[in-house]
């Protein structure tokens, strides 16, 4: 199976920067702010984008953890603060490729029962293959693909990130 590559190590730094100003702007007058990776890769760009944020501006970031069972698309939320705690906060979901929409609606229904202020969706990548009405309010890059082919964002190597079109 070849690989294409699609975003490098420092294009995908540039993109979590970017990503990290435009969530900034859009909730600077929030006193904090709670950031939700999903599964390994989403948490692992969640932690770039919450220490982003920390260097940008003086909101309070917090961060918890999504574990998705990808038979049932249960979600199981992880925090070290009581999820309660989300009730009248705003949420930034965030996952390295969008695909039909299907995680980030498993996510977002178990969020809205918290009483959240607001929701917003961040991803790396999105693709043209929505089969539920999500659209990411940041996307690192865009990129119509057939069915057949695949977005993958490679973080094996932590000095080497890269996100590859297969």
């Amino acid at each position: 199976m070849s690989a294409t590559s699609i975003l490098n190590h420092v294009q995908i730094s540039h993109k979590i920067k970017r990503l990290a100003w435009q969530i900034y702007e859009n909730n600077m007058e929030s006193a904090q702010i709670w950031v939700a990776g999903i599964d390994e890769r989403g948490q692992f760009l969640a932690g770039l984008l919450c220490q982003q944020l920390s260097e940008i501006g003086t909101i309070e970031v917090n961060q918890f953890s999504i574990q998705l069972n990808r038979d049932t698309f249960e979600p199981l939320f992880l925090s070290e603060n009581s999820l309660d705690a989300l009730s009248n906060q705003h949420i930034v979901l965030v996952d390295d490729v969008l695909n039909s929409g299907k995680t980030i609606v498993s996510c977002l229904l178990p969020l809205l029962e918290k009483k959240v202020a607001k929701i917003e969706v961040a991803v790396l990548a999105s693709r043209s293959h929505k089969l539920f009405p999500i659209k990411a309010d940041y996307v690192g890059i865009s990129m119509a693909t057939t069915l057949h082919e695949h977005l993958l964002f490679d973080n094996s190597n932590i000095n080497d990130l890269k996100m590859v079109l297969v």
